[in-house]
This record gives C-alpha cells, structure tokens and sequence, in this order.
C-alpha cells in the first residue's frame, strides 16, 4: 500500500513539472509578441488549473479577441463564469439577440475577409454580365442581380471593417483580485457603488491618474484601480 501511494505521489509531481514546463513555455512565447489564439486559449486553461480565475478569463478573452470562433475559448470563459460569484450581473439576451451574437461570433475575420472577397467577385461577374446584356432585352434581372451583390459587398466590407476596428480597440478587461469595490469618483475615499469579485468580465470607458472608470455587464459604472484589472488588449 505505502508503495502505491508513493508512485501515486511521485506522478503527481512529475506531471505538476511537466504544465509548469509547459506554462513556462507559452509565457515565454507571449513574451516573444507571439499572438496567437491557440496559445492564449492554453494559458487561459493553465491560469484555471492555478486556481486563478481571473486571468484564465482574460486569456480565454484575449484568445476570443483573435477568433472570435474559437469555441473552446468561448465554452470555458462562459463555464468559469457560470461559477462566478458575480454570475448574476451578466444579462441573459432575447433568443434572435443570441442568434445574432453567434453568427457574429463565427464570422471571424478571416471567414469575413474570404466572404467578401467572394461577393467582390460575384459583383465583378455580374457587373460584367449586366454592362455586356444584350440592350434590345429587359435588363431587369442582371440589374437585380448587381444590385443584390453590390449591397451584400458593401454590408460584408463594412462589417468586416467594424470587426477589425472591435479587434483593435478592444476595451474589455478583467478582474484579476479576489475582491475589489467600485467607487462613484477616483477616489479610494468616494462613496461605494459596488463590491464585485474575481473574474468578472468589465468594460473601460475612461481612465486617468491611476484609475479607470467601468461598466459591468448589468449596466452599473463606477471607477476602479488599475491594478485591479488587467486589458484584453493592453
């Protein structure tokens, strides 16, 4: 028996020594300015395994951030949440809202930027189809059809445009202690607005000397330290 639980033990530390490698690892890559989706994904289940919630929801943000459709990403952030303290504070959207926000999140850029460059040559086809008609024939139908490529073109670029520009300017952040208070100005003296807990999911609205002032996912805005929470895009 006491052999048993010795090699159990010393399994135990050899696989401890091994996610601590591979950790090491992957920081190291990120410290390289590697930016990748995969890798931040594996930090983020990492930083869970450490028992830091707060950071594996930051990496699973920014891993969804690159790919907006990487579903791992999105199914362990949306589990570390459902055991929040804070869980409560997320709204729960109208089902068209939800099917909205999935073809949103699937269309990523790189699906975006291949469906346009699709329509752009559907648009091209037909253009070339409706200059080269036939004129003594109704030109109704080739119209009709430039007129859908051209509207779907332009809706595509813009949306793929409106994703890139979220991408860069991304002002979500994390909460990365175990507790911290909202206050109503930037000041630790102000009064409280709320008392909220690790890993809750924020958005940066402004900041200035040391403080920044965020909105959580039920609506409610108040400032905070910096030290507190950390930028998906820092």
């Amino acid at each position: 028996m006491k052999a048993i639980w010795t090699i159990l033990i010393l399994s135990i530390l050899v696989f401890s020594g091994l996610a601590a490698s591979e950790f090491d690892e992957f920081r190291a890559l990120e410290e390289q300015g590697l930016q990748n989706a995969d890798l931040y994904y594996n930090l983020g289940v990492t930083y869970w395994q450490l028992g830091q919630s707060g950071m594996a929801n930051l990496y699973f943000l920014r891993a969804l951030n690159l790919d907006s459709a990487h579903k791992l990403a999105k199914e362990n952030l949306e589990y570390v949440i459902a055991l929040s303290q804070d869980r409560d504070l997320y709204p729960q959207h109208l089902f068209l809202l939800r099917i909205f926000w999935e073809i949103y999140d699937y269309l990523n850029l790189n699906r975006m930027a291949i469906l346009t460059l699709i329509l752009l040559l559907l648009s091209a086809l037909s253009l070339s189809w409706l200059l080269n008609y036939d004129f003594d024939k109704e030109r109704g139908l080739p119209s009709l059809i430039f007129g859908i490529c051209l509207f779907l073109l332009l809706s595509s670029s813009t949306f793929l445009g409106v994703k890139a520009y979220r991408q860069a300017h991304n002002s979500k952040a994390v909460l990365i202690l175990s507790q911290a208070e909202l206050r109503a100005e930037a000041e630790s003296k102000a009064s409280r607005v709320a008392v909220i807990h690790e890993a809750l999911v924020l958005v940066v609205e402004e900041s200035r000397q040391g403080w920044s002032l965020v909105r959580l996912p039920n609506g409610i805005s108040g400032w905070i330290e910096n030290e507190a929470i950390k930028r998906v895009a820092p």
